[in-house]
Protein backbone atom coordinates (compact mmCIF):
# COMPACT_ATOMS: atom_id res chain seq x y z
CA UNK A 1 0.00 0.00 0.00
CA UNK A 2 0.98 3.06 -0.79
CA UNK A 3 0.86 6.13 1.51
CA UNK A 4 -0.79 9.08 0.56
CA UNK A 5 1.16 12.83 0.90
CA UNK A 6 0.09 14.19 3.33
CA UNK A 7 0.94 10.77 5.59
CA UNK A 8 5.06 11.24 3.82
CA UNK A 9 4.41 15.08 4.72
CA UNK A 10 3.86 14.40 8.23
CA UNK A 11 6.50 11.29 8.58
CA UNK A 12 9.04 13.78 7.25
CA UNK A 13 8.20 16.39 9.58
CA UNK A 14 8.30 13.94 12.77
CA UNK A 15 12.07 13.58 11.44
CA UNK A 16 14.08 16.04 14.07
CA UNK A 17 15.98 18.87 12.61
CA UNK A 18 18.92 17.05 14.40
CA UNK A 19 18.54 14.30 11.89
CA UNK A 20 18.37 16.60 8.83
CA UNK A 21 21.49 17.92 9.65
CA UNK A 22 23.37 14.95 9.88
CA UNK A 23 22.12 13.90 6.90
CA UNK A 24 23.35 17.29 5.29
CA UNK A 25 26.79 17.02 7.21
CA UNK A 26 27.11 13.02 5.40
CA UNK A 27 25.98 14.84 2.19
CA UNK A 28 29.17 17.62 2.38
CA UNK A 29 31.59 15.19 4.01
CA UNK A 30 31.19 13.09 0.65
CA UNK A 31 31.63 16.01 -1.45
CA UNK A 32 34.45 16.90 0.57
CA UNK A 33 36.39 13.11 1.06
CA UNK A 34 36.26 13.17 -2.98
CA UNK A 35 39.10 15.94 -2.42
CA UNK A 36 41.16 13.43 0.11
CA UNK A 37 41.88 10.96 -2.53
CA UNK A 38 39.84 8.38 -4.23
CA UNK A 39 40.12 5.31 -2.30
CA UNK A 40 38.85 7.40 0.63
CA UNK A 41 36.23 8.35 -1.34
CA UNK A 42 35.12 5.33 -2.59
CA UNK A 43 35.10 3.50 0.80
CA UNK A 44 33.13 6.75 2.02
CA UNK A 45 30.54 6.21 -0.59
CA UNK A 46 30.61 2.28 -0.89
CA UNK A 47 26.86 1.82 0.09
CA UNK A 48 25.69 4.46 -2.07
CA UNK A 49 27.80 3.37 -4.95
CA UNK A 50 26.52 -0.24 -4.39
CA UNK A 51 23.01 1.23 -3.75
CA UNK A 52 23.04 3.01 -7.48
CA UNK A 53 24.58 0.38 -9.46
CA UNK A 54 22.41 -2.37 -8.54
CA UNK A 55 19.45 -0.05 -9.26
CA UNK A 56 21.05 0.14 -12.64
CA UNK A 57 21.10 -3.59 -12.64
CA UNK A 58 17.61 -4.42 -11.62
CA UNK A 59 15.91 -2.43 -14.08
CA UNK A 60 18.30 -3.55 -16.85
CA UNK A 61 17.42 -7.15 -16.08
CA UNK A 62 13.72 -6.44 -15.39
CA UNK A 63 14.00 -4.60 -19.25
CA UNK A 64 15.55 -7.57 -20.85
CA UNK A 65 18.84 -5.54 -21.87
CA UNK A 66 20.99 -8.72 -20.58
CA UNK A 67 23.02 -6.41 -17.69
CA UNK A 68 26.40 -7.76 -16.61
CA UNK A 69 27.21 -7.99 -13.09
CA UNK A 70 28.10 -4.40 -11.33
CA UNK A 71 31.61 -3.73 -11.37
CA UNK A 72 32.12 -2.15 -8.14
CA UNK A 73 36.13 -1.56 -8.86
CA UNK A 74 37.35 2.34 -9.16
CA UNK A 75 38.66 2.26 -12.77
CA UNK A 76 40.04 5.38 -14.17
CA UNK A 77 38.87 6.74 -17.27
CA UNK A 78 39.66 9.83 -20.12
CA UNK A 79 38.03 12.35 -17.45
CA UNK A 80 38.86 11.27 -13.98
CA UNK A 81 37.75 8.07 -11.79
CA UNK A 82 34.54 5.83 -11.90
CA UNK A 83 33.40 4.03 -8.61
CA UNK A 84 30.94 1.28 -10.69
CA UNK A 85 29.09 0.56 -13.71
CA UNK A 86 27.07 -1.69 -15.26
CA UNK A 87 27.12 -2.77 -18.84
CA UNK A 88 23.85 -3.66 -20.78
CA UNK A 89 22.62 -3.53 -24.56
CA UNK A 90 19.00 -1.67 -25.12
CA UNK A 91 17.91 0.34 -27.66
CA UNK A 92 17.42 4.45 -26.90
CA UNK A 93 13.79 3.65 -25.26
CA UNK A 94 14.78 1.14 -22.91
CA UNK A 95 18.27 2.78 -22.05
CA UNK A 96 16.74 5.69 -21.04
CA UNK A 97 14.66 3.95 -17.77
CA UNK A 98 17.72 1.55 -16.81
CA UNK A 99 20.21 5.33 -16.83
CA UNK A 100 17.82 7.03 -14.58
CA UNK A 101 17.15 3.56 -12.37
CA UNK A 102 18.79 5.81 -9.57
CA UNK A 103 16.37 8.14 -8.81
CA UNK A 104 14.90 4.92 -7.74
CA UNK A 105 16.52 5.07 -4.52
CA UNK A 106 15.42 8.40 -3.69
CA UNK A 107 12.24 6.71 -1.50
CA UNK A 108 14.62 4.26 -0.20
CA UNK A 109 16.71 6.94 1.71
CA UNK A 110 13.89 9.00 2.26
CA UNK A 111 12.05 5.70 4.26
CA UNK A 112 15.36 5.09 6.09
CA UNK A 113 15.67 8.82 7.29
CA UNK A 114 11.95 8.19 8.67
CA UNK A 115 12.33 4.59 9.91
CA UNK A 116 16.20 4.20 11.01
CA UNK A 117 17.54 7.50 11.53
CA UNK A 118 14.23 9.73 13.43
CA UNK A 119 15.04 7.81 16.40
CA UNK A 120 18.25 7.03 16.53
CA UNK A 121 20.48 7.58 19.29
CA UNK A 122 24.14 8.25 20.23
CA UNK A 123 26.35 6.89 17.43
CA UNK A 124 23.60 4.74 15.60
CA UNK A 125 22.75 8.57 14.22
CA UNK A 126 26.28 8.68 12.37
CA UNK A 127 25.27 5.44 11.05
CA UNK A 128 22.03 5.65 9.88
CA UNK A 129 22.74 9.24 8.47
CA UNK A 130 25.65 8.05 6.41
CA UNK A 131 23.67 5.55 5.00
CA UNK A 132 20.72 7.82 4.28
CA UNK A 133 23.28 9.96 2.88
CA UNK A 134 25.10 7.98 0.63
CA UNK A 135 21.72 6.93 -0.58
CA UNK A 136 20.22 10.07 -1.39
CA UNK A 137 23.86 10.86 -2.65
CA UNK A 138 23.80 8.00 -5.03
CA UNK A 139 20.59 8.66 -6.18
CA UNK A 140 21.51 10.82 -8.22
CA UNK A 141 22.18 10.00 -11.70
CA UNK A 142 25.56 10.68 -13.02
CA UNK A 143 26.50 12.56 -15.71
CA UNK A 144 27.29 9.23 -17.77
CA UNK A 145 23.51 8.40 -16.72
CA UNK A 146 21.97 11.38 -18.13
CA UNK A 147 24.16 11.43 -21.29
CA UNK A 148 22.26 7.69 -21.94
CA UNK A 149 18.81 9.27 -21.16
CA UNK A 150 19.10 12.48 -22.87
CA UNK A 151 16.62 10.85 -26.20
CA UNK A 152 14.48 9.85 -23.20
CA UNK A 153 14.21 13.16 -21.28
CA UNK A 154 13.50 14.59 -24.26
CA UNK A 155 10.85 12.93 -25.39
CA UNK A 156 8.84 12.65 -21.91
CA UNK A 157 9.98 16.50 -22.50
CA UNK A 158 8.02 16.92 -25.42
CA UNK A 159 4.43 14.48 -24.57
CA UNK A 160 4.75 16.72 -21.17
CA UNK A 161 4.53 19.82 -22.91
CA UNK A 162 1.74 18.28 -25.98
CA UNK A 163 -0.59 16.93 -22.85
CA UNK A 164 -0.58 20.53 -21.10
CA UNK A 165 -1.28 22.36 -24.57
CA UNK A 166 -3.74 19.43 -25.31
CA UNK A 167 -5.18 20.45 -21.52
CA UNK A 168 -5.05 24.40 -21.85
CA UNK A 169 -6.41 24.30 -25.06
CA UNK A 170 -9.80 22.36 -23.58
Amino acid sequence: MIPDLDTLRSALSNVPIGAWCAVGVVLVLQRFARRLGLWLYAAFAVPGTLAHELSHYVVALLLAARPQLPRLWPERTATGWRLGSVAFRAPWWRAGPIALAPLLLLPGALAWIVVFLADARGVMIALHAWIAGTLLGAAMPSRADLRIAAPTLVLVAFVAVAALALHVAR
